[in-house]
């Protein structure tokens, strides 16, 4: 009775201020968890009247919270599970591939549905990739489909099911860019937080170098903002604004899911600290350059992780002295094509595939919807 009562007080925390559903969720035969990542696939999938569940406290179906009461020991798997036996789905699709729940919806052995999974950002080690999860379980999905091999590495040790090398389902929608753009500006994607941009000015001196070697190029900086609400993009500029000395650059922010793949796009090359847009910058072909700008020693900013690269490469470096920051934009502003491919091809498709229009990604959906692909 009291754990009866502990769920109840959970629920009502959880759920307080959210929208009530009291009708049975609909029938589909494609169920894509979590409207907050369910675009694109809903887009990609609209002809197959896909139905979106709920997960971060938007809507609750109360049917199907009901239906998870006996089995409270269960936590939130026993909401899903609930919900999903209304739903009766062929396939389980979701982009948020780091939520452990989602890992455990095969765990009953006479389940009919599939259970698919979509790497939605970069994964440097296991309890990165799946925070919450137990280190000495093992998880099982039908499919994870992964950017690419290093996902695999991690993952695999820890979770049973068929891995397939996507890409970044958001980075495909793009051509692969074949040809250098040198009249274009060079993009400086930030991670800047502004709850967390003490941490952030450690690496001010980088940018000092940065502008230094952009006018020695005479070469416009655009800043790809990380921030998306206008107060916190204000931040971010008012932040940036006090690093650069002259009106070499300027700061869009990201107004739309693919803005930013837009504005990568248009540049000569690309420079990054650490983030899942680096990656998709190079898989998309575009010259791009890592810097560890605030310590080589955090995990996070290292080039490549959980892959070992070493400590400085062609297109690379842990040290953001401006020595480094010039060899790099040297090599990426100077470099031929051909010998571009050559340096950063083998190490590129290791991290990230690039796999324009999606092609196995809506194979795979395909195959399971129409009953055409007979295994995971």
């Amino acid at each position: 009775m009291k754990s009866f009562f502990q769920f109840l007080g959970r629920a009502y925390k959880y759920f307080r201020g959210t929208k009530r559903v009291w009708r049975k969720p609909p029938r589909a035969d494609l169920l894509i968890i979590d409207r907050g990542t369910a675009s694109p696939l809903d887009e990609m999938f609209a002809h197959h009247n896909p139905h979106i569940m709920d997960i971060r406290g938007e809507s609750v179906n109360m049917l199907a919270l009901l239906r998870a009461v006996p089995k409270i020991h269960l936590g939130a798997v026993a909401y899903l599970e609930a919900y999903i036996d209304f739903v009766n789905p062929k396939l389980i699709l979701s982009r948020t591939d780091n939520n452990p729940t989602l890992w455990q919806l095969k765990r009953r052995p006479n389940s009919t549905y599939k259970v698919a999974l979509i790497q939605n950002g970069w994964r440097f080690e296991y309890a990165d990739s799946v925070p919450h999860a137990s280190i000495n379980k093992k998880y099982q999905v039908d499919s994870f489909l992964t950017f690419g091999n290093a996902t695999t590495r991690i993952l695999s040790s820890r979770l049973e099911g068929k891995f397939i090398d996507t890409g970044s389902i958001k980075a495909n929608v793009f051509q692969k860019i074949e040809r250098f753009k040198n009249d274009a500006p060079v993009v400086f994607v930030s991670t800047f937080r502004a709850s967390k941009h003490k941490n952030y000015l450690q690496g001010t001196v980088f940018f000092e170098h940065l502008e230094n070697i952009c006018e020695k190029y005479k070469k416009k900086i655009l800043i790809v903002g990380c921030e998306r609400s206008d107060s916190g993009s204000q931040t971010e500029k008012n932040f940036y604004s006090g690093l650069f000395s002259s009106n070499n650059w300027n700061m869009v922010s990201r107004v739309s899911e693919t803005s930013s793949y837009e504005f990568i796009s248009s540049a000569s090359c690309v420079i990054v600290e650490s983030s899942s847009l680096g990656y998709e910058s190079l898989a998309m072909g575009l010259r791009t350059g890592f810097v560890a700008i605030r310590d080589r020693n955090r995990v996070t900013d290292r080039f490549g992780k959980p892959l070992e690269f070493g400590e400085k490469g062609p297109f690379w470096t842990n040290d953001p002295s401006e020595e480094e920051i010039g060899r790099i934009l040297d090599y990426l502003l100077t470099v031929s094509d051909e010998q571009w491919e050559r340096d950063s091809g083998w190490i590129r498709d290791q991290l990230m595939v690039h796999d324009y229009g999606n092609t196995k990604i809506r194979a795979y959906v395909e195959g399971v919807l129409t009953g055409s692909l007979k295994s995971n």
